[in-house]
């Protein structure tokens, strides 16, 4: 049985992403004949719905995972599923200023010809996910689902745990937004992990401000990252160290990996939105736009693949 653990106090609509993918993903794990290996897709920053050139990368992306040689057991989607979290952009599509008609996200999910309806896919909610940015998350509950869940899967011992860190707490310098975690959400993560499985992965939207990622010599821009805003980062690394093995984020438009207190992080921002320029992260490659897809054996991450899909920036 899979055991499902979420937010409670968020009721999500019946045909939501999140609930149909749930029940998806409950026939596939019962169903499957070998526990001991699968795949799982990872993406992040598709702005999907926002105009026909995000629309037409994020469907390279949907039509990558569908060409795989093994079909991955779910998606994960690290947030800026679209652009300005509007009905338009999450549900209904329509004609935009260029009059040319655009799906949303949705529909291009669940394309019966082109899309991944039959694969589980879950979305944390990302900044560009607001009802107008730094809005309200009142159309991700509505379309996607909860801004936070964790479930456990004893049968391929996983726990997958979705985390919203995009809350605003407050503007920098450069009056910029300062993102990290609304009032309960470490609680929420340290209940969760109480009775997590061996392969434990986290999702959330922003990376953090931890190793090379804190390095202005490194990272051009540390500050899109979140920091340690009412010790929240020393709360976090405190709450997962020794318990959690890769954490999976998005925000930064490229590809990037470090590990940090033994755990591994992967910066997958590159399916769909703008990428950043060659530079933005120094010494590595061109950023590219991709999907990454993992292998799990035993319970253990054993191999992790980049897959383009599309031009570089």
């Amino acid at each position: 049985m899979i055991d499902l653990m979420l937010e409670s106090r968020k009721k999500t609509a019946a045909a939501s992403l999140f609930r149909t993918s749930r029940k998806i993903l409950q026939n596939n794990v019962q169903n499957l004949k070998n526990t001991n290996e699968f795949t799982f897709v990872f993406m992040g920053d598709g702005w999907a719905g926002d105009g026909q050139t995000s629309n037409t990368i994020f469907g390279l992306a949907l039509s990558a995972v569908r060409s795989l040689k093994r079909k991955p057991l779910f998606i994960l989607h690290s947030g800026d599923s679209v652009f300005t979290g509007t009905a338009k952009e999450f549900k209904t599509g329509g004609t935009y200023t260029d009059k040319v008609p655009v799906k949303s996200l949705l529909q291009l999910i669940r394309d019966p010809k082109k899309g991944v309806s039959d694969i589980p896919f879950f979305i944390v909610p990302g900044n560009h996910d607001r009802t107008g940015i730094n809005g309200p998350l009142i159309n991700f509950r509505t379309f996607i689902g909860p801004t936070r869940f964790g479930f456990n899967l004893p049968r391929i011992k996983t726990t997958i745990i979705g985390l919203n860190n995009v809350q605003q707490l407050g503007l920098d310098k450069n009056n910029q937004p300062i993102y990290g975690f609304p009032p309960t959400e470490l609680n929420f993560l340290k209940k969760k992990l109480t009775k997590s499985m061996k392969n434990t992965l986290v999702l959330m939207h922003a990376p953090p401000r931890i190793g090379k990622w804190g390095n202005p010599n490194y990272f051009k821009d540390p500050e899109s990252t979140f920091g340690n805003q009412n010790e929240q980062l020393t709360r976090f690394l405190n709450t997962i160290r020794g318990r959690v093995r890769h954490v999976l984020v998005g925000h930064v438009h490229a590809f990037d990996t470090l590990t940090f207190q033994g755990t591994r992080y992967v910066l997958s921002g590159g399916a769909g939105a703008p990428l950043v320029k060659q530079g933005f992260l120094k010494g590595t490659r061109t950023p590219i736009f991709h999907i990454v897809e993992f292998t799990v054996r035993n319970g253990v991450i054993v191999k992790r693949r980049v897959i383009p899909i599309g031009f570089t920036a």
